[in-house]
């Protein structure tokens, strides 16, 4: 009895170890920060107040952020798969590429929402899975995958048909996500990160602690007050299209600059007509001075009509209407 007393008493005495080393976990915060690590963390957060509150007002700066962390990120992890590298090579060609798809997203407007809408999709994937997780675990890493390519494109397809609300919607999203990483890092070296990373890759993980979930709950929060901040304040009165010429704009133009040019022409025309009248006929002024001095040397004769028609008159266009139209453009 002695021996099963104590054989029942052992487990019993594990389970407190087990419960003191998590309470113990919960109880202190480690203040033994990596350098560069909080730097790069102090440095996202930044960009996802950026984000959050700002998202739609500095278009082309999140286009650009956007293309630069996700180039970035993929190309890290995958040089630091292959150890083809250094850390600070590795860290090198992961600038580079980031720095290049930045430049496309930034450049390229559809590409942009394109990437914006896939991220939106992704984290909206994420979510769902965590909150799958009660009442359904799934089995393989393959279905959690497909939840996040699916919401992926579906994500990047619906913004690019509503770009406003979707860039909106999706920059409040991801920088409400930036913002909880971030701070989880300064909190609890990423333990939540790492929770919801086991939950998208199906595999066990330590329970979090009760302030882990303040953490995650940051996320939702800043989400509805950067919808709300965009939407009513800083994306109220612009709109992205704004920044280059619309369609119609450039067709408005083209109609304009063929009515001016359609304008000088005709006026061209007119200088030119009235400049081969002047030289063909002479001045109107000189030649009705010459017919008045005409007259009066030779006084017409009935018979000698067709000799000073022929010989000595100038043929004139309408002498007074010569005149009134020459003196108005004189005037």
């Amino acid at each position: 009895m002695a021996l099963n007393d104590d054989s029942s008493v052992a487990p019993s005495s594990n389970n407190t170890v087990l419960g003191d080393e998590e309470d113990t976990r919960c109880l202190y915060f480690d203040y033994n920060y990596d350098v560069t690590t909080a730097v790069v963390c102090g440095m996202y957060l930044v960009f996802g107040v950026v984000y959050t509150l700002y998202g739609y007002r500095c278009f082309k700066a999140v286009m650009f952020l956007t293309g630069f962390i996700f180039g970035s990120v993929v190309v890290y992890l995958i040089c630091l798969e292959e150890s083809l590298l250094s850390t600070a090579g590795n860290s090198g060609v992961a600038l580079g590429a980031g720095l290049l798809f930045g430049l496309i997203t930034m450049l390229v407007q559809y590409v942009g929402l394109f990437m914006t809408g896939f991220h939106m999709g992704l984290f909206v994937g994420v979510a769902s899975i965590m909150i799958a997780y009660l009442w359904y675990s799934p089995t393989t890493v393959w279905i959690t995958v497909g939840i996040l390519l699916g919401c992926g494109l579906v994500g990047a397809v619906v913004t690019l048909f509503f770009q406003k609300g979707c860039t909106i919607l999706g920059t409040s999203i991801y920088g409400g996500a930036i913002i909880a990483a971030s701070s989880d890092y300064f909190i609890e070296k990423f333990t939540m990160l790492y929770w919801v990373w086991d939950r998208v890759r199906v595999a066990p993980s330590p329970t979090p602690c009760w302030f882990s979930w303040l953490i995650l709950g940051i996320w939702p929060f800043m989400v509805l007050v950067g919808s709300l901040t965009q939407w009513k304040i800083t994306g109220r009165g612009t709109h992205h299209e704004e920044m280059r010429p619309s369609r119609k704009a450039r067709q408005v133009n083209l109609q304009r600059i063929r009515r001016e040019e359609t304008r000088a022409e005709q006026r061209q025309r007119k200088y030119r007509y009235l400049y081969q009248v002047r030289t063909a006929h002479g001045d109107v002024i000189s030649q009705s001075y010459i017919q008045s001095l005409q007259t009066k040397v030779c006084p017409p004769d009935d018979s000698l009509t067709t000799i000073h028609s022929d010989l000595t008159r100038l043929t004139v266009l309408n002498p007074s209407a010569s005149t009134n139209t020459t003196l108005s453009q004189v005037a």
